[in-house]
């Protein structure tokens, strides 16, 4: 017992790797099928041309719509199982005792669809050891709140759901824009941070969402000349991405264009709402609205949610410019930026939930009241997952969640919660402790 109670820090992250493999194999999303068809085009075609090329097997689209560093992640999973194979067929040949039956297993889809969740399983492990790195920061003297701060990640049932169920890789942008915010605030490491915070864009845009309280907070800390340089060498990492996909493009533009109009604008099904339980679906519920017809006045769904979130952010970028550089305020302002998002955004899917979790639990450290809003926040954010996709099936329970009352309530909910925390954030007390 003293042996796990000097160790315990590892065990728990043991343990959270073991229940996430225990369920990589169980089942795995549609999506999961286009992240390995991109990967063996990729390594079949080749690169140039690749995102223009219509995939060799269609799932949901017709030509790849997630970003270069993505891709590449994709591609390096791949081989994976080629090489387990080789490895246990070698294994079995020559150890007797060794079970041949596996040997089928894996060479089954189901088993390279669980590789294929081991980006989203990893990232989800460094975000928890983050944020175990920040509460050692924030409470250097209070051990049970440094352990249960990566806890509260290791075993969050909506993190587990989406990185070792579902397959999905929303964690590993977020991992990265942790990192980056992470040597902002306790480091004078300026050019990593922005290449990490680059890195979580060009994995998935939903990255953006931090955008802009991550700007504020850089020129904040390092001022604008340090600031435009930065972006000088973000933007020339962000070019050099894509230079493997050119084929006669030119090579100022085409980034650009590609990400806007082939990735950013392709990321969603074109409606008011994609299983997002927010703001509009307490308004349309889950028609099949697209976002571009008018709501109001002419005015077009998504122009109208450009506005609200433009609106929320500048609040958010004004309360934070005029402050110092401290950990709550700074937590607070990411958190609620993402949760702005999810909540008032169009197109917004029940995965993009997760993007406001993890700040939320960092702003929570100094006051641990808050732990109740996080964990009620992460309980809304499984059940918004089952709903779209309820695995394992239970058909009573998958009619109370996908019921419009149920749906009505919950949704009213996290717009009531984000208000909540708005007004805290505006007139909540800063920390006494300046950061950098």
């Amino acid at each position: 017992m003293n042996f796990i109670k000097k160790n315990l820090l590892f065990f728990l992250f043991l343990l959270g790797l073991l229940v996430r493999l225990s369920l990589m194999f169980v089942d795995y999303s549609w999506d999961v099928n286009n992240h390995m068809v991109w990967a063996r085009d990729f390594l079949t075609r080749g690169a140039q041309g690749f995102y223009e090329t219509q995939s060799s097997n269609v799932f949901a689209y017709l030509t790849p719509n997630y970003p270069p560093l993505a891709i590449f992640t994709f591609v390096i999973v791949y081989p994976l199982q080629s090489i387990i194979h080789g490895a246990y067929w070698w294994l079995n040949l020559h150890i007797s005792f060794i079970p041949s039956n596996l040997i089928f297993f894996m060479e089954k889809t189901v088993f390279m669809a669980g590789l294929f969740k081991l980006p989203g399983i990893a990232a989800d492990l460094g975000l928890a050891f983050i944020c175990y790195l920040i509460a050692c920061k924030i409470v250097p003297k209070n051990k049970k709140i440094q352990l249960l701060a990566p806890a509260l990640i290791l075993f969050n049932p909506a993190f587990i759901f989406n990185s070792a169920l579902w397959g999905q890789i929303d964690s590993l942008p977020i991992f990265f824009v942790l990192w980056s915010i992470y040597l902002l605030l306790y480091s004078r490491r300026d050019i990593i941070s922005a290449l990490l915070f680059t890195v979580a864009i060009l994995i998935k845009p939903t990255a953006l969402v931090f955008l802009p309280a991550y700007s504020v907070l850089f020129i904040k800390k390092f001022g604008l000349r340090s600031s435009f340089l930065n972006l000088v060498i973000a933007n020339v990492f962000f070019i050099a991405s894509f230079l493997p996909f050119m084929k006669d493009k030119n090579i100022l533009t085409y980034p650009y264009e590609l990400y806007s109009k082939g990735i950013l604008a392709a990321q969603s099904l074109p409606f008011v709402t994609n299983g997002a339980f927010n703001f509009w679906t307490i308004i349309t519920g889950f028609k099949e609205i697209k976002d571009t017809i008018p709501l109001i006045w002419g005015i077009s769904y998504r122009l109208i949610s450009y506005v609200i979130v433009g609106l929320i952010n500048l609040f958010i970028l004004i309360r934070l410019y005029r402050g110092k550089i401290l950990e709550k305020p700074v937590f607070a302002a990411l958190f609620l930026g993402a949760f702005s998002a999810f909540l008032f955004l169009t197109k917004m899917h029940e995965r993009y939930s997760l993007l406001p979790l993890v700040f939320l639990l960092l702003f929570s450290l100094k006051n641990q009241k808050n732990f109740r809003w996080f964990i009620l926040l992460s309980i809304i954010s499984l059940i918004n997952h089952y709903h779209s996709w309820a695995v394992p099936w239970i058909p009573s329970l998958a009619g109370v969640i996908r019921s419009a009352p149920f749906i009505f309530i919950i949704s009213l909910l996290n717009v009531g919660l984000f208000f909540y925390f708005s007004i805290q954030f505006y007139f909540g007390k800063v920390l006494d402790k300046k950061i950098g």
